[in-house]
């Protein structure tokens, strides 16, 4: 397949699956549509398999990274299996048996960055078996997912499975097909028709938080709108890496569609991060520094347009902006972070243990109310309150290596739109992690693939 059939196709397979899902939330309630409902995840799921199974890598493991959108909903929507799950480790079995079947003169080489990751993760599996929260299930994937097992893998997995153009554009395509379907669900939550928002769990205002903003299949606005940053700057790579001058302007307004989308969030911090991130991956490439003015004056223009033109948006803006309570929260929170750090510094309470052990570090502050969380909305000072100082350390150090090696290690011209597109992406999720708990999936998985691709060559040599 050229890598013009696939920028078409995949876009397409998005649409696809959009008005499938739209298929299924029309149908009605009773015993018929119930048979036919069962009948057709049955005949969806074996199509879904024999995908993941004859499609190549590289695809398989793009789909699985649009699935975790619904990641921790599957339920919701009558699928009994985490369906992302499944796909993405057949991806990377599937991916690391036949690029050494295709490439046997190839490895992939352990670097130090790699044996770093290893350590990291040994420690953090060790303080969680220590102190007893290996069976519990947020301990468990909070392993996996937020201090990062998985997408520690596929900084290593990546590397491969990428490493050809096309492959990259099947990446590309799959993640501008997400952009429009988080872009398009964003503007139908926030002005309407809400029969349009698929699936019609979004729309349950007894699931998940966040009820009055854009909070998209996550049910949670921060995650949202960080996985509609990174889309949209994936669209940014797609109008300066496809050919197709049709796609191209696709994958403009897809871009613009998912700025959009991060506005519809009402979440400071992703605000924050997407204005830094874009602003720092311009600023820090020479040849992108002319962009800079445009991209700003063309955002200026979206957000006043919508301010302007969506119904009571402004008023929604301005009481997000004024309201405190989550600050107080974050406060909180972060002090009693803090004082767990202080009173074991080294080795930390445990992975897992910050929700049963923080109620005796919460303190009464004068000039705010005392509220308490389960999660510390910091990352880094939930890390250095459960793991200390030494585990905490480990992580930030592996992150800060793995990501900055990618992105200031020179590397073949045709991967420097991913390196820039990397920039803007890792800075906006560090902004959201020191504001966000972390546990939305799929921004954490995207990040460390985007700079597995980037890494590229840097981990492959010849046996």
């Amino acid at each position: 397949m050229t890598l013009r059939r696939t920028a078409v196709a995949l876009p397409l397979a998005g649409a696809i699956l959009s008005a499938g899902l739209l298929a299924r939330g029309l149908i009605p309630s009773g015993d018929r549509a119930t048979a036919f409902e069962t009948g057709a995840s049955v005949v969806v799921g074996l199509a879904l398999l024999g995908f993941v199974l004859l499609a190549r890598p590289a695809a398989t493991i793009s789909l699985a990274i649009a699935l975790t959108v619904f990641s921790t909903h599957w339920s919701d929507m009558g699928v009994p299996v985490s369906l992302e799950r499944v796909v993405l480790v057949i991806g990377i079995v599937t991916g690391l048996v036949r690029a050494r079947q295709a490439a046997p003169d190839h490895r992939l080489r352990t670097r130090p960055i790699h044996w770093l990751l290893g350590l990291a993760a040994l420690y953090a599996l060790i303080s969680s078996i220590v102190t007893g929260t290996i069976g519990q299930t947020a301990a468990t994937y909070g392993l996996l997912d937020r201090f990062g097992f998985i997408p520690f893998a596929m900084l290593f997995v990546a590397a491969l499975v990428f490493r050809e153009p096309r492959d990259r554009n099947l990446l590309l395509g799959t993640l501008v097909a997400l952009g429009a379907y988080l872009g398009l669900t964003a503007l139908f939550e926030t002005v309407g028709p809400s029969s349009l928002v698929i699936p019609h769990y979004i729309n349950n205002p007894l699931l998940g938080i966040h009820q009055d903003r854009a909070r998209g299949p996550f049910l949670e606005a921060g995650g949202n709108g960080l996985a509609l940053y990174m889309c949209g700057v994936a669209s940014i790579v797609a109008v300066f890496t496809w050919r197709d001058r049709r796609w191209r302007i696709v994958a403009f307004v897809v871009a613009a569609l998912c700025a959009l989308g991060v506005l519809f969030t009402l979440t400071r911090a992703i605000w924050i991060g997407a204005i830094a991130g874009s602003v720092l991956a311009l600023l820090g490439v020479r040849s992108m520094r002319r962009f800079l003015i445009p991209a700003l004056a063309v955002g200026f223009v979206l957000v006043l347009g919508a301010l302007a033109t969506v119904p009571g948006l402004q008023s929604q803006v301005n009481k997000r902006t004024s309201d405190q309570s989550p600050i107080w929260d974050r406060n909180n929170s972060n002090r009693a972070a803090e004082r767990m750090v202080q009173a074991r510094p080294f080795v930390g309470f445990g992975w897992g243990r910050f929700p049963t052990d923080s109620a005796d570090y919460y303190r009464q502050n004068p000039n705010y109310p005392m509220t308490l969380v389960a999660e510390v909305h910091n990352v880094y000072l939930s890390n250095a309150a459960e793991l200390g100082l030494i585990g905490g350390g480990l992580w930030l150090l592996a992150l800060v290596a793995a990501i900055g090696g990618a992105v200031f290690r020179r590397g073949p011209p045709e991967l420097d739109p991913w390196r820039i597109g990397l920039i803007g992406v890792a800075v906006a999720w560090g902004v959201a992690a020191a504001s966000e708990p972390g546990g939305v999936v799929m921004p954490t998985l995207l990040l460390w693939t985007w700079a597995g691709v980037v890494r590229g060559e840097q981990d492959i040599g010849r046996a």
